[in-house]
């Protein structure tokens, strides 16, 4: 379904995370970067589920919201999606699993269209 009207607000990005201290630099580091090239509005919410190690540090030291919890993947998504200050949302991982390049894309898209699903295989 196209929309009539062009969203006016920014971006939440949504990253839940559990002990991915390993990853979750890089992968702020390329949304920083995905964010500044693209002009984006924008807040990072990096959902800590719980982490052992240290995520949630690693993550604010990045300039991200955390928060903090521990009752699985699906409530963290949830928790993060309703935190969020924008209506427009894209949700990642926190181990690098999903090309943040076509964000851009995604987030124009979402100009035309209610939902946008990208998915992390294939060639398209």
């Amino acid at each position: 379904m196209e929309r009539p009207h062009q969203l006016a607000d920014g971006v939440s990005f949504v990253i839940p995370a559990y002990d991915e201290e390993a990853g979750i630099g890089s992968v702020l580091t390329d949304l920083e970067r995905v964010i500044k090239t693209e002009g984006l509005d924008a807040e990072v919410l990096v959902v800590d589920d719980g982490s052992r190690d240290a995520t949630a540090a690693v993550a604010a030291s990045h300039g991200a919201r955390v928060i903090p919890m521990n009752v699985g993947y699906g409530a963290a998504l949830k928790r993060g999606i309703e935190a969020a200050r924008h209506s427009r949302l894209v949700i990642t991982d926190a181990d690098g699993s999903y090309p943040l390049e076509v964000v851009g894309r995604l987030v124009r898209d979402l100009e035309r269209f209610d939902l946008v699903i990208a998915r992390r295989t294939g060639g398209t």
